[in-house]
């Protein structure tokens, strides 16, 4: 399990929501179906153990991977008639 663009590799702890994802890893960049359960993880996080430390480390991720994504659409030719003059 890993990030195939960035060569970052996933590394499950076994406490996550669906069993693959628990703890945040240090240098470790998601993907899309990773930032929507770290988000779905952040949730619970705040909801049932109140541990926003653990939610904002979560989300610390999922805004990295939104702005490598727009960074990476903004460089995308095709987006380019979309762009600001």
């Amino acid at each position: 399990m890993g990030d195939q663009r960035t060569g970052a590799r996933a590394k499950p702890t076994g406490d996550g929501l669906s069993g693959r994802l628990g703890a945040v890893m240090p240098g470790w960049l998601p993907g899309r179906a990773e930032c929507l359960e770290q988000l779905l993880l952040a949730f619970r996080d705040i909801a049932d153990r109140d541990d926003i430390h653990q939610a904002a480390a979560r989300l610390v991720l999922v805004q990295q991977w939104i702005r490598d994504e727009g960074e990476r659409a903004a460089a995308d030719p095709i987006f380019a008639e979309w762009r600001p003059v």
